[in-house]
């Protein structure tokens, strides 16, 4: 009669994503294509290969099960980011038959998905040593790790209190900050630069990450 064996596992076929360069508070929504429909109980993950864990988000009942990554400040770079792993998560993955899907990993490859993490960081800030005077300009270039986009006007604070507003370098790792001495202005004997602000503006790197505060250097 209708006796029916099914001995056949769930098996991924292959898994996909959009190919971008994806920065901190993107989402990238990962599918992993099974050879069969599945029905999911519970939150299965997936392990990329920049180590990150990433939560089952949707596709019950299809062969087409979503995985949402968001991606945090410090989650390790990635070229080209694949998936290394699957897991139940104390949940479940299984066909009609009830059979429980394997955990092999095929066609983990994304392709071209970049994932960037890393906020560009100041490393220091330089100008050519002098005694400057009222009127007299001061070029201030702040080094970032990373090559940057900058829009509008960022300015930088120095130990005199002076406020001074971006000039150039945009697309560069290397911004410069003009300053012009007025009169009046608090006299130091070891200028600094005490801190940096977007001022309306941004300075961002190519995943449009923002510039972390942080003075170094």
């Amino acid at each position: 009669g209708a006796v029916v064996v099914d001995g056949d596992t769930p098996d991924i076929t292959g898994c996909a994503a959009s190919a971008a360069t994806y920065g901190i508070g993107d989402v990238i929504d990962i599918t992993c294509t099974f050879d069969q429909a599945v029905d999911v109980t519970g939150t299965p993950q997936i392990t990329l290969s920049n180590s990150q864990t990433v939560n089952y988000l949707s596709g019950t009942t299809s062969a087409n099960l979503v995985f949402r990554y968001t991606i945090a400040e410090g989650h390790t770079d990635s070229a080209a980011l694949d998936v290394s792993s699957i897991a139940a998560n104390g949940g479940t993955i299984q066909d009609a038959a009830d059979n429980d899907f394997s955990t092999t990993m095929t066609g983990g490859d994304l392709g071209a998905v970049v994932v960037d993490g890393d906020t560009p960081d100041i490393t220091g800030c330089t100008a050519t040593a002098g005694d400057y005077g009222v009127g007299e300009n001061l070029d201030i270039t702040c080094t970032f790790d990373q090559a940057v986009d900058v829009t509008g006007t960022p300015q930088i604070t120095l130990s005199n209190s002076a406020v001074v507003d971006y000039t150039s370098g945009t697309t560069s790792a290397n911004l410069v900050f003009r300053y012009t001495v007025a009169e009046g202005h608090t006299a130091s004997g070891a200028l600094d630069v005490s801190s940096i602000a977007a001022n309306g503006g941004t300075i961002q790197d190519a995943a449009d990450n923002d510039f972390s505060t942080t003075m170094t250097g």
